[in-house]
């Protein structure tokens, strides 16, 4: 087996750097900590002979955590400002990057349940008040991550390489983890652990580029790993002449009945062998069961893990039915208008949501932002525009004679000045009455600070909007985690900028 990624509590030289650059590592994990550990800790001379030598740093913050005394919420919060503080004023780690935290003992579950748990709330807490800037991630047993991973209070996992800790195999069998640490040893006379990574992204980073995927090594699970492949079924045809169910647009999860978009998950989780279900189409507890061992088993597309929920939303409906049951455009109805088509392709989009929550980014999401001509591992970019970008060209994929083309932007402001650029009406906030906004318009409003949001109008009820918006949440957040129809919205509402439409 060649080597692609390690780690090592070693300082790498620029000349280390070279030698394992050339030896073939692709990756390297190194440590943030107390400032007393000077000895293991990365610097950001370091970080710059790492990324010049072409090879991606991922990072993991550890003190002792060896035992149950090193952890509470006090600690966590006070290691998780430190670890910030470190990553952002000294590294420079680029935003959307992971930041592992270690557990490094084999835990009882009343430790992991209990001090382990509390102090990765207070990290999360930490990491939330700072607007998220980087993903967290658990290094410890597979009891540890596993249950970490479930409830939320973790975005990625690193296993460790002590086989006999509780839940190790279990864990490593499930392909839940983004990294997994193997024996120790020595690469260009540096003394490191090997690793094994999975999927393109693992929350690496280098210092002279936007975050980006390490390449991949020889020995680790493709990024499409466990994507089962495209089932036959009535719905959509796919990239290679078979036909594939359609998204429909909402989160499927236990207690729909009598439902088609049910019977055919039933259908496809018995044929990839997951279980074998009556297709009954309704969404019960066996369903339920079966839905969350898929997604403990699988990654969606792009290599990332699941959220083991039991529910059906974007991420995993791809997953089980291919990303083309996501992205291709739909087929207009007999009759059916262009305005028809916006609304239509805007309303299949909701229930997509952020991968992880708050971090900008998931599999869909990506793909809202490229349609603005921006690359979202570049950035933490808002996307509520980036939205509305995809959402019009997807409709033009199949009536662009019916539609405006939208300036190429992705703020809101920016989009409101350039607003008669390819307008076909524009309603501005003292003009709006009921009767002059149409379904497919997009709306904007400013939210201060030369920021706004934005979203399209699904239809108009009295002095009120239906509306399908990006980036935002129950609440109505400019900064949410991701797509939902909502109806509080008033015509005119606080602080409107107008409508604008882009529909002939």
């Amino acid at each position: 087996m060649s080597l692609h990624a390690v780690d090592t509590a070693s300082k790498v030289s620029a000349n280390d750097a070279k030698k394992l650059s050339a030896a073939g590592i692709k990756a390297i994990g190194r440590y943030y900590s107390d400032p007393n550990n000077k000895w293991k800790i990365i610097t950001r001379k370091e970080a710059e002979h790492i990324s010049a030598a072409e090879i991606e740093i991922w990072t993991v913050y550890q003190n002792s955590h060896r035992h149950d005394a090193d952890f509470s919420a006090s600690i966590g919060t006070a290691e998780a400002k430190e670890a910030l503080a470190y990553a952002q004023n000294t590294i420079g780690q680029p935003k959307g990057s992971a930041i592992y935290f270690s557990a490094d003992y084999d835990a009882s579950e009343e430790a992991v349940k209990g001090p382990i748990a509390a102090h990765f709330q207070a990290i999360r807490a930490v990491f939330e008040a700072a607007g998220n800037p980087y993903r967290i991630g658990i290094y410890g047993s597979g009891r540890t991550c596993s249950h970490l991973l479930n409830a939320g209070l973790a975005d990625l996992a690193w296993l460790s390489m002590s086989t006999g800790h509780a839940g190790h195999s279990a864990f490593y069998a499930s392909k839940r983890w983004s990294i997994a640490q193997g024996k120790a040893g020595r690469v260009a006379d540096v003394g490191i652990d090997t690793n094994e990574t999975q999927g393109a992204d693992f929350g690496q980073f280098r210092l002279d580029a936007a975050v980006r995927p390490a390449v991949a090594a020889a020995d680790a699970v493709p990024t499409s790993a466990g994507a089962p492949a495209p089932v036959l079924a009535s719905g959509m045809a796919g990239s290679e002449g078979n036909v594939v169910p359609r998204y429909p647009g909402r989160i499927i999860k236990r207690g729909e009945f009598d439902s088609e978009t049910v019977a055919a998950i039933q259908q496809r989780l018995t044929e990839i062998g997951i279980t074998k279900l009556v297709v009954d189409r309704d969404f019960g507890e066996a369903t339920e069961d079966a839905v969350s061992l898929f997604q403990a088993r699988h990654t969606d597309p792009l290599g990332r893990e699941l959220e083991v929920d039991g529910e059906i939303g974007p991420n995993t409906w791809a997953a089980l039915f291919g990303a083309e049951a996501l992205s291709e455009s739909l087929p207009l109805p007999a009759g059916a208008s262009a305005r028809d088509l916006v609304v239509q392709i805007a309303a299949s989009q909701v229930g997509v949501r952020e991968e992880p929550r708050y971090s900008n980014r998931g599999p869909q999401v990506d793909e809202y932002i490229r349609a603005a001509g921006l690359n979202p591992r570049a950035d933490s970019y808002a996307w509520c525009i980036c939205f509305i970008q995809w959402v019009f060209k997807e409709a033009a994929r199949t009536d662009a004679s019916g539609l405006s083309t939208l300036p190429r932007t992705a703020g809101v402001h920016a989009l409101w000045k350039l607003r008669t650029n390819g307008a076909t009406n524009v309603v501005a906030a003292r003009q709006a009455e009921p009767a002059l906004i149409k379904p497919g318009m997009v709306f904007l409003f400013d939210t201060g600070g030369g920021k706004g949001h934005g979203g399209i109008v699904e239809s108009v009820a009295g002095d009120r909007l239906v509306t399908i918006e990006g980036n935002t949440n129950n609440g109505g957040s400019r900064d949410g985690y991701g797509v939902f129809r909502r109806k509080t919205r008033l015509v005119k509402m606080p602080r409107l900028l107008g409508y604008i439409d882009f529909i002939k």
